[in-house]
């Protein structure tokens, strides 16, 4: 296959948005997909994490100092890589989204979705008319338009689309929520969720892990799959899978980082001491 053939300007096994419709595939069979944190604007980081094994990477243009040529300039790390990736956007705004996909992006997290109407407009958001309202202009998604009647047929089926639940009152309306067509999974932001109920941070108080809880088995009940939206230690994995929990964040590039040089560190001086 030419380069001209693929898509997310990377062609071959990966391109057509292959990539992210497998990942979906295999989502809904119930595997366990295992994911990371990309943090760091410089493309290195990107193509390193891209290479590491990950089934997906959420880039967190959230809280991070992304731009638009950033999140581009990052997305071609992930160019012949298997590891999909998902931005997780500042907001859940239809003009940023759009951005997002017409870049390359796959997937869509959006955080503080609260409310019904909120999940179907993120919905909307991510899909092509008749089903949507996102504007068209898929330029590096289509491979600069080299392969724009593919990636038409194939963006509202295979775009990944997962909101974020970080407010106590969407729990009110949690079966609802979790009914809105178009949805492949669902996020906690157990931070934010906890300035909710009162009790900030304090993630052993039954009020924020009681919502979590609750979450987690109505999404299982429902059979969306689940995202904590935190990272997690290995020991804790089980459990989580257990809860139905199947996109499994395990590091980030800003954790390694730290870790790895603070471990170095200790061990140089602990080395000569």
């Amino acid at each position: 296959m030419s380069e001209s053939e693929g898509l997310q300007g990377g062609a071959g096994e990966w391109g057509s948005l292959r990539r992210v419709a497998e990942f979906k595939r295999r989502l809904k069979a119930g595997e366990a997909m295992f994911g990371g944190w990309l943090s760091l604007t410089d493309p290195v980081a990107a193509e390193l994490m891209a290479r590491c094994g990950f089934d997906f990477l959420f880039i967190d243009t959230e809280h991070g100092a992304w731009d638009l040529i950033a999140l581009q300039t990052a997305l071609m790390g992930f160019n012949g890589s298997p590891t999909v990736p998902i931005i997780r956007v500042a907001w859940n705004d239809h003009v940023r989204i759009k951005q997002a996909l017409d870049l390359g992006v796959e997937g869509i997290m959006a955080p503080m979705v609260r409310t019904v109407e909120e999940c179907k407009a993120l919905v909307r958001a991510c899909r092509y008319p008749p089903v949507g309202a996102r504007g068209f202009g898929p330029r590096r998604a289509s491979n600069y338009y080299r392969d724009l009647d593919a990636y038409v047929a194939a963006a509202n089926d295979a775009i990944f689309v997962m909101p974020q639940i970080e407010d106590i009152a969407t729990l009110d309306v949690i079966d609802e929520f979790l009914a809105v067509p178009g949805i492949d999974a669902v996020a906690l932001g157990p931070n934010d969720l906890s300035g909710t109920t009162g009790h900030f941070r304090q993630h052993a108080h039954p009020a924020n892990a009681g919502a979590v809880d609750k979450v987690l088995a109505h999404a299982k009940a429902a059979g969306i799959p689940a995202c904590l939206g935190v990272n997690s230690k290995a020991a804790e994995l089980p459990g989580w899978l257990a809860k139905g929990v199947k996109l499994l964040l395990v590091t980030a590039d800003l954790e390694l980082l730290a870790a790895g040089s603070a471990e170095a560190l200790r061990n140089g001086r602990k080395a000569i001491a």
